[in-house]
């Protein structure tokens, strides 16, 4: 297929991928993701992308892993009790501890564990939408301990992949000084900035003014990321995760944001992000596919579950009964949009192979449509 066929396939599948979900009742993203594996699929691996593609969809993954940073609400750690915020921190930690045992068992890679241990919230908030619960107090404890995982997930990405390449201890240590010393940096310049608008609040009311004909919000986030991508990729950290730092750190600093975040979203979900969803499914080569790699895609499945199940007890302490930790349990178990991420990165940078890679993607996919079905229908048992 010629280039600019495949492109105009590919606009095509980015516009009609969100009607084939609805009617399917998926998650657009993976139905996105679904298009792409099957027009890999049907072109074959000799097909070669066009440079206008790769960029459209190394953008469409700046601008995701920005968004993922931007919808931490620090507002909801703010308010909790410092007793709580530990609980919650501690049942986060302990889900990633309990994969690296179960890797160590099972003996799959550190890298396939801290994929399958990552917490996103994006899918789990539209499962308590749909279900009417969003505004409940289990919802509000959940998302805390879904902000607490995606900041540790951030983290968790940084040393996936410099632990991925180890060649000794010291330059291990060297390699994660230079990465928290980025993070320092980075954190201290926008505390500074962060005084800055404290003394000049009508910045912050620029920024974020719905009506705002100049845009100045939309260039200065896209100006931060960018940069941030830069700043990440000299300092050894991969791109996308300088982009979700700069997301997160934004939301750090600049509350009300509601009108600014839909802004980006309109722009990244609208186009640039189902680009990066569909061009990730074409990548990925389904003529292994057989018995065996589904058996795995299921392993990859309980794990995902297990590890979030097993240590499920510490939230009861935190005001959550049993039934309600179990279910906070099973809303984590599906963070599509960071474990896509996580695979990507992981493949990219020679961490996984092939193979890994394609039963982490039907994992990812598998999962989204459905432990939230699981989810629903233990909410019925709640109620």
């Amino acid at each position: 297929m010629s280039a600019e066929m495949l492109l105009l396939t590919v606009f095509a599948a980015a516009f009609t991928a969100p009607l084939f979900s609805r009617i399917l009742k998926m998650p657009v993203p993976v139905g996105e993701l679904i298009f792409g594996l099957l027009l890999g699929h049907i072109l074959g691996s000799g097909q070669e992308l066009p440079e206008i593609l790769m960029f459209l969809s190394e953008f469409g993954f700046l601008i995701l892993m920005f968004l993922a940073g931007l919808e931490v609400d620090f507002n909801l750690i703010e308010r909790i009790e410092t007793k709580l915020l530990f609980i919650y921190s501690g049942y986060v930690f302990s889900i990633f501890i309990v994969a690296l045992i179960l890797a160590y068992i099972l003996g799959t890679g550190i890298p396939t564990a801290i994929i399958l241990s990552l917490i996103s919230v994006g899918l789990m908030v539209a499962t308590l939408k749909d279900m009417k619960m969003l505004e409940t107090p289990l919802a509000k404890r959940v998302l805390i301990l879904g902000v607490i995982g995606e900041v540790v997930s951030l983290f968790a990405l940084t040393l996936m992949e410099k632990v991925g390449h180890f060649s000794g201890w010291i330059a291990i240590f060297k390699e994660l000084g230079v990465v928290a010393l980025f993070f320092l940096l980075f954190f201290l310049a926008f505390r500074l900035v962060g005084l800055l608008i404290w003394w000049f609040p009508e910045i912050v009311r620029k920024l974020t003014y719905e009506e705002d004909p100049s845009a100045i919000g939309i260039r200065l986030s896209l100006a931060l990321m960018f940069t941030a991508a830069v700043l990440a990729h000299i300092a050894g950290v991969e791109s996308v995760l300088g982009a979700f730092l700069a997301g997160m750190v934004f939301s750090y600093f600049i509350r009300k944001k509601h009108d600014l975040e839909e802004k980006l979203s309109s722009i990244g979900y609208g186009f640039l992000i189902p680009i990066f969803f569909i061009k990730t499914g074409m990548g990925m080569n389904l003529t292994n596919l057989d018995l065996d790699l589904l058996k795995e895609v299921g392993q990859v499945l309980l794990v995902m579950l297990l590890i979030r199940l097993l240590p499920s007890l510490l939230l009861i302490p935190g005001g959550f009964s049993l039934k309600e930790a179990f279910l906070s349990s099973v809303l984590l178990s599906y963070p599509f949009t960071l474990m896509i991420a996580g695979i990507e990165i992981a493949r990219l940078s020679g961490l996984i192979d092939e193979r890994t890679g394609v039963v982490l993607f039907l994992g990812a996919a598998l999962s989204s449509l459905l432990f939230p079905w699981g989810a629903k229908a233990f909410i019925k048992v709640l109620r």
